[in-house]
């Protein structure tokens, strides 16, 4: 009787080692999914626009809803904000999400919700995209 050989290999040789692949988590942006964010930073900071200070440039914040610590939420759910509003010790990633929305009064999905009225255009290419605001 031959004892069972749990590792695949044939007797008497050194296991084959091969080194460990990893994957990244993180999918890079789909042509359209680049359009819409290009689309959203070149409308400007919505809550500068919401607090009445015209346009300003933006940069793209993913929103935190939903997702867990150290993750990204998708390509999709972004909204502008200047640097000073994502970054700054004023902005979301400053102050943190729960001091952000006492300060301002509005949460980042409110924030999505206004970018995606102020500019449809945004919403142009993106197939499912209008059935979130309905």
């Amino acid at each position: 009787m031959t004892a069972w050989n749990s590792t695949f290999k044939t007797p008497g040789q050194p296991l084959k080692r091969s080194p460990m692949t990893r994957r990244s988590s993180r999918k890079t942006a789909t042509k359209q999914e680049r359009n819409y964010m290009s689309a959203q930073a070149d409308a400007g900071c919505i809550l500068c626009r919401f607090l009445g200070l015209g346009d300003t440039p933006a940069e793209i914040h993913h929103l935190r809803d939903g997702v867990g610590s150290g993750q990204r939420n998708s390509n999709l759910l972004t909204i502008p904000l200047c640097p000073e509003h994502h970054r700054g010790n004023t902005g979301f990633h400053g102050m943190g999400r729960r001091a952000f929305e006492r300060e301002y009064g509005v949460t980042e999905m409110d924030l999505w919700a206004m970018a995606q009225k102020q500019n449809p255009a945004t919403l142009a290419g993106v197939p499912g995209l209008q059935s979130h605001l309905e």
